[in-house]
């Protein structure tokens, strides 16, 4: 056996004891693969539940180099709900959706809003504008910006506001209605 994949056991192993300890009371059907390496745990032969692991983890593997499977810890998904705020998304337990805890988790961890840098503008006329974000997320104002127009490199706080809408507000400006456009 290569030493690279008692390594991939092993963490294979410790990602399937931490998913199994951390499963929500209402779970998810998993997939078929995950299940058939769980699986493996009920051998006992010693020898035999180790080729049932390493059949198992190299099954894993090839799914995930296809793209079939991705296994992502719990800082990797808070980026990427992150990088999703203002996009409209069924209720998917793994982005977080659901049921009450999982608003509070969002409200937690930062999500009833974002707060960023202004990389980019684009004026679309009487008052609106695009305002590209330092994190790539463009957005666009559904009302005029009265007083002072933005600028690049300034603040913006962009919050849930009712009926899943969204307020952002410039440093020194008002609130104003926003939409994610990409």
């Amino acid at each position: 056996m290569k030493r690279t994949h008692g390594w991939t056991l092993a963490v294979s192993l410790a990602l399937a004891a931490s998913v199994v300890q951390a499963a929500p009371k209402t779970q998810q059907p998993r997939p078929e693969i995950f299940t058939n390496l769980l699986q493996c745990r009920g051998v006992s032969d010693d020898a035999q539940r180790l080729a049932c692991f390493d059949r198992q983890v190299a099954e894993m593997d090839a799914a995930a180099q296809r793209d079939e499977v991705v296994v992502l810890d719990k800082s990797e998904l808070k980026k990427t709900r992150k990088t999703l705020f203002g996009f409209s998304f069924p209720k998917l337990p793994f982005l977080g959706g659901g049921d009450d805890a999982d608003e509070r988790e969002k409200d937690e961890e930062g999500f009833s809003h974002i707060e960023a840098k202004i990389a980019s503008l684009r004026s679309l006329g009487y008052g609106k504008w695009q305002i590209g974000l330092d994190d790539g997320a463009l957005w666009m104002t559904t009302e005029a910006i009265t007083g002072r127009d933005p600028k690049v490199g300034q603040s913006i706080t962009i919050e849930r506001a009712a009926m899943g809408s969204f307020m952002g507000k410039v440093v020194g400006g008002r609130a104003v209605r926003m939409k994610r456009v990409s």
